[in-house]
């Protein structure tokens, strides 16, 4: 078999149908190592847990839990790998540990008895894997544990936030045909950089500066930006990235029902998590009482929808993610059940970003495939307008020349009393500072938060010696 990566105790290979197989081999820990591994879900009581899930940092989450096993595991060559097997098994994913313990991996999909268990790789896509569960209660121990550890009762159908911020869903019989299934989504423990972004060809450095244009509206009037598409297509990872090219000054709060959102380093972000008696349209409503420059929606699905779109119709700044693949089917989704927003409300967005994830020239990508401006509405009809759109020749979305009704550079300009050549000395402004940043390799969220807290400082002072030089007294 062809080997197609190998890194850790993982390995790649082309499988005989023609599908990726991803290997794993257990790790060779020594038998005290092992029977410490087998003891470790002793080691927490369940209202431990519970404390430590209630802390709002995921990456905190983790660390506790390293720090309390550290102080309880001797030194030996191997004791950085059997922490990290030992925080799996305490969080409840048993034999799944190895697969959870990939950052490569995006999901994990246990699909019954006697079935491979099949992994999403960033690089490979799906793939079927060596490990196969021979009985049931092998896959109700994980359950059972998992549940047991976020305080959940097992049903037929069972979700859960896990405690590194993974999602979990849990089918059982009587729906399930071959037996209980489990697929867990990923928490990612690194969101890419606008930069990243760049250098995946996710986007081109034209839409980039748009986008970052379109977030700080020359820190006069931002947009209404909506990242819509499909699971898995990278809608929180683009918002995550635009929401890092806001204004430093600028005081942003974000809600989420499970944390993925990770603005580390914007000193004026207040994150604001779902909680049993809190759900997601009642902490946006409450954001009103918290003078937010931003407020920032992750995963629009209910009545939150209507309380984000008053908030930006009484003036406020709001972003989110949305799952559609198209604008059209976007708005269609805002103005139907359980949403419910007016087709007057819905015109307050600006721009509909679409994400998609697929197979080109035989890996799996994340494109930007459309940006769509609202032109406002006619009677009941929405009006878009089609600002890029994914040439597949070229592998990225372009621009077009002529688009209806309007184009969001004069959107802008209007709306802020200027000249159209001064949006895009601003617009080339930023492209600038891209391009800059792409060259010289400026990857790492904290360099590129430092160079960005740069622009706008500098920004600063060259309209504050204008100021100056304009209010100088005649003499």
């Amino acid at each position: 078999m062809d080997v197609l990566e190998k890194y850790d105790n993982k390995k790649i290979v082309l499988g005989d149908a023609g599908l990726p197989v991803y290997l794993v081999e257990p790790y060779p820990f020594s038998p005290d190592e092992r029977k410490l591994l087998e003891n470790a879900d002793r080691l927490f009581t369940q209202g431990e847990l519970e404390s430590v899930r209630k802390e709002p940092d995921i990456d905190m989450r983790r660390k506790v839990l390293y720090e309390y096993l550290k102080m309880k595991i001797p030194e030996s060559k191997n004791r950085g790998e059997l922490i990290d097997a030992m925080i799996m098994k305490v969080v409840g994913y048993g034999g799944l540990g190895d697969f959870m313990n990939d950052s490569n991996l995006e999901e994990v999909m246990v699909n019954g008895v006697n079935l491979p268990v099949f992994v999403f790789h960033k690089r490979h896509g799906m793939c079927s894997s060596n490990v196969i569960f021979k009985d049931k209660d092998e896959i109700f121990k994980i359950i059972n544990r998992l549940c047991w550890a976020h305080g959940k009762e097992i049903t037929p159908i069972t979700d859960l936030a896990a405690i590194d911020g993974s999602r979990v869903n849990i089918t059982m019989e009587p729906l399930t045909l071959h037996g209980p299934t489990l697929t867990i989504r990923k928490q990612k423990m690194h969101l890419l950089t606008i930069t990243e972004l760049l250098q995946n060809g996710t986007l081109d450095v034209d839409l980039a500066a748009l986008l970052w244009l379109s977030v700080d509206g020359m820190k006069m009037c931002p947009a209404n930006l909506l990242v819509a598409g499909m699971i898995g297509s990278g809608k929180t990872t683009l918002l995550n990235a635009l929401a890092m090219l806001t204004p430093p000054d600028d005081r942003i709060i974000t809600i989420e029902d499970t944390p993925e959102l990770q603005l580390s380093g914007k000193e004026n972000w207040v994150p604001l998590t779902c909680q049993k008696d809190y759900d997601m349209e009642s902490l946006v409503k409450n954001t009103l009482r918290m003078r937010p420059n931003r407020i920032v929606v992750g995963e629009i699905r209910g009545g939150e929808a209507m309380a984000l779109f008053n908030a930006m119709n009484v003036g406020h700044k709001g972003m989110g993610t949305l799952h559609a693949s198209s604008p059209r089917e976007a708005i269609s989704r805002l103005e139907s059940p359980p949403m419910n927003v007016p087709t007057s409300v819905v015109a307050n967005l600006d721009l509909i970003v679409i994400m998609n994830v697929f197979t080109y020239k035989g890996k799996p990508v994340r494109r930007v495939t459309e940006v769509s401006e609202v032109g406002g509405c006619e009677g009941d009809t929405i009006l878009l307008g089609s600002i890029y759109q994914w040439d597949p020749n070229k592998d990225m979305a372009v621009g077009s020349d002529k688009v209806v009704p309007t184009t969001y550079l004069d959107k802008l300009a209007d709306k802020i009393k200027v000249s159209k050549r001064v949006v895009i000395t601003e617009l080339n402004k930023r492209k600038a500072v891209l391009i800059d940043l792409a060259n010289r390799g400026v990857l790492e969220n904290a360099d590129v938060l430092a160079a960005v807290n740069s622009f706008y400082r500098n920004e600063s002072e060259i309209e504050v010696d204008v100021v100056r030089e304009v209010s100088k007294p005649k003499r």
